[in-house]
């Protein structure tokens, strides 16, 4: 065997030898890491776990004051007055020894306080839940935490079922009630209440403190794929109604990919249905991407302002109209709009069948819009009653809901009716509030931080 051949064999056996123990090094590596990880997962939620035992404190001072019991006498033989103090005023986290023994002396099942791992999950499990837009799901959770009384990340959970389903004023109050104790939450709590609160603003049509609380917690949200798509697609949503439709677009691609990857239909259909309005803001209108199969998984509300929306900017409105929900918002509009149509078309008997629901749900759905009486004006062409009807009412609607497509419409007809009297400065003073407007939502609030 010459050298070069000793050498090869050589090197060779050393190969056959290290190479599986490299494998075995890089297999020791490997575990070692994903441990760490793990171990610094499971660190993390036992510290979130005993921040949100200082919640606690609430609970017990709450029915200690019920039972008319001085601290003294509920602290007695388990802590110092001191200490009892501490724990309900959240200053420092009560361990479960002692814990358990305040809840002995004020007689407080254990099933009345839920415990930081257990709330943990079910913010998690909420967060699932909201991202699919899974209301049923939602429910179940709901009633399996409602027995509980207060503690913040329940709080939270409760936020999103409310508004999942709809109810703005339960909504109000909790979301208020959060803010309260806002300065107890730790990240992963904090960034999924802002997010909730996002979509409650968007949902109470106040889309300018939307996209102050979008904007601002873009550099601490913590990072979590589902609750990063649901902060993408509050973002499109409050840049979209406030007309920003570059930055909405761009959110609204991120939100699609993880809607995409997650196989999220509920959310990809709202999404395609939220563009289509968009785009109608932004003056393109497309008959041909009316598709109604969406229409029948987003929720009735959205569904009633996509119609009135599309009937708005088409020459035959009914193709959408006579698909209005009834029950849901913005009936009353939809039912103008259709009312308006017949008038303008001199098709008298079905115009007085737009005008007679209007006059008969006007009060049942306490409209702060007189449309039946817009309407008439509109068919006996009293400009000064219109004109009226638009700046006291419509105007002043489209305003308190941060609506600048019905704005710059309600604007434009205003201008025209002045103009028309020869009133070019006031007409000119209409024509330009709808950019006032614009900039007013679009700017963020002035806040001084003392």
């Amino acid at each position: 065997m010459n050298y070069f051949n000793k050498k090869f064999f050589h090197f060779y056996k050393i190969s056959f030898i290290i190479a599986p123990m490299r494998l075995k090094i890089k297999k020791v590596k490997g575990k070692f890491m994903q441990t760490k990880l793990l171990t610094e997962i499971t660190r993390r939620k036992e510290k979130i776990a005993q921040n949100y035992l200082k919640g606690v404190g609430q609970v017990l001072k709450k029915k200690r004051i019920e039972l008319k019991m001085t601290q003294e006498l509920a602290a007695i033989g388990i802590c110092s007055n001191t200490y009892l103090s501490k724990i309900e005023n959240n200053q420092i986290t009560v361990n479960q020894e002692h814990l358990y023994l305040l809840m002995e002396r004020m007689n407080i099942p254990t099933d009345k306080i839920s415990f930081p791992s257990e709330m943990l999950k079910s913010l998690e499990k909420a967060v699932t839940l909201f991202f699919y837009r899974d209301i049923d799901g939602y429910t179940e959770l709901y009633n399996n935490i409602v027995q509980f009384d207060f503690a913040i990340l329940l709080q939270i959970v409760k936020l999103g079922y409310y508004l999942l389903i709809n109810d703005l004023e339960k909504a109000k109050i909790v979301h208020n009630e959060i803010f309260r104790y806002i300065t107890i939450l730790e990240d992963y709590g904090f960034s999924v209440f802002l997010v909730f609160s996002s979509y409650y603003n968007i949902a109470i049509k106040d889309y300018k403190n939307a996209k102050f609380t979008i904007d601002n917690i873009a550099k601490n949200l913590y990072s979590e794929e589902h609750l990063y798509g649901l902060y993408n697609h509050a973002k499109f949503l409050a840049y979209g109604n406030l007309h920003l439709n570059i930055t909405s677009m761009d959110a609204g691609f991120i939100a699609m990919q993880i809607f995409n990857k997650y196989a999220n239909t509920n959310r990809i259909n709202e999404f395609y249905i939220w563009k289509e309005i968009f785009s109608v803001y932004e003056g393109n209108f497309n008959l041909s991407t009316f598709v109604f199969d969406k229409l029948k998984y987003v929720e009735k509300n959205l569904k009633n302002i996509y119609l009135i929306v599309m009937a708005l900017r088409t020459k035959d409105p009914l193709i959408y109209l006579v698909h209005l929900e009834k029950e849901a918002d913005n009936y009353l509009l939809g039912l103008f709009v259709k009312g308006k149509y017949h008038l303008d078309n001199s098709e008298l008997e079905e115009y007085n069948k737009s005008l007679n629901e209007l006059q008969e749900l006007h009060y049942l759905k306490q409209s702060k819009i007189n449309f039946a009486g817009l309407l008439k004006s509109l068919k006996a062409k009293d400009d000064q009653a219109i004109k009226e009807n638009l700046i006291n009412h419509c105007l002043d609607y489209a305003v308190q809901n941060q609506n600048l497509f019905f704005i710059e419409i309600i604007t434009e007809s205003i201008s025209s009716i002045l103009s028309k009297k020869n009133r070019y400065k006031d007409a000119l003073i209409y024509k330009n509030k709808y950019n006032e407007y614009k900039q007013i939502f679009q700017s963020a609030p002035k806040i001084t931080i003392k």
